[in-house]
Formats: C-alpha cells, sequence, structure tokens
C-alpha cells in the first residue's frame, strides 16, 4: 500500500499543506501514523478520502455536511437513499439561490434601465437625491 508523507500527499492530492492541517484538526481526516522518526504517514485511504471531500466541496457541500457524512459512513448508519436524499435537498436549496440571484437580477437591470431612462421613477429620482447623483 502506498504511503506519503504530508508534504507528499499535499502534492498528490493537490491541495496545500495547511489544508491538510485544517482537515486533520476539524476530523475530515483520521489521525496519521508516524514513522519512528516521528514523521506523519498517510495512506492511500487518505488520499482517497482527500479527493472525496474536495469533489463533495465542489458539488456544494459544507465542511461540517462533508464531515457529518464521513462520521455516518464510519458507523455504519447512511445508505445510498440517505445520501440520495441530502443531494436532492441540496439541489432544492441550490435552486432557491438560484432564484433568489435571478431576482436580484431582474431588480439591477429594472434600476439600471430606470437610472438610464430620461423619465425616472419617482424613487430612483429620490435615491439618487440622497446619493447626491443629481443629474
Amino acid at each position: 500500500m502506498a504511503r506519503y508523507l504530508r508534504g507528499e500527499l499535499a502534492k498528490e492530492a493537490n491541495v496545500n499543506i495547511e489544508t491538510l492541517r485544517y482537515y486533520e484538526k476539524h476530523g475530515l481526516l483520521p489521525a496519521p501514523e508516524r514513522t519512528a522518526s516521528g514523521y506523519r504517514q498517510y495512506t492511500q485511504e487518505t488520499l482517497n478520502r482527500i479527493v472525496f471531500i474536495q469533489n463533495a466541496k465542489s458539488c456544494g457541500f459544507t465542511l461540517r455536511e462533508i464531515k457529518k457524512a464521513l462520521v455516518r459512513s464510519a458507523d455504519g448508519s447512511i445508505g445510498i437513499a440517505d445520501f440520495i436524499a441530502v443531494i436532492e435537498q441540496k439541489v432544492i436549496s441550490i435552486d432557491l439561490e438560484i432564484s433568489k440571484r435571478e431576482k436580484t437580477k431582474a431588480l439591477l437591470g429594472d434600476l439600471k434601465s430606470n437610472l438610464e431612462s430620461a423619465e425616472r421613477h419617482p424613487g430612483v429620482q429620490e435615491t439618487l437625491h440622497i446619493l447626491k447623483m443629481e443629474p
């Protein structure tokens, strides 16, 4: 089985050494074995776990959510159906965020159009007055 020192693992996983320290400190990675001279020695399983963490982060999961999944998987209390339910909830959350962002984008577009218009809405005119931006 492959063994990695901290720097080698960080390079192989394409993460910063500080990221490894953070993951260890917050329980995302198990404490590594140590060599006789005290160097941390990581396994291929640890590398796989880091890849999982990075992929989960890319999918929008927080480190807290990832840790919870790792803990539950370690004690066997999570199954595929549970994992699918979490994914579905994450998709719903993303859809809500997209909806909010689309509303904000529309409001900004309306504001821009109103600012460019010769006949501004009275509320926009008042805002420009408050901001001392009257033309």
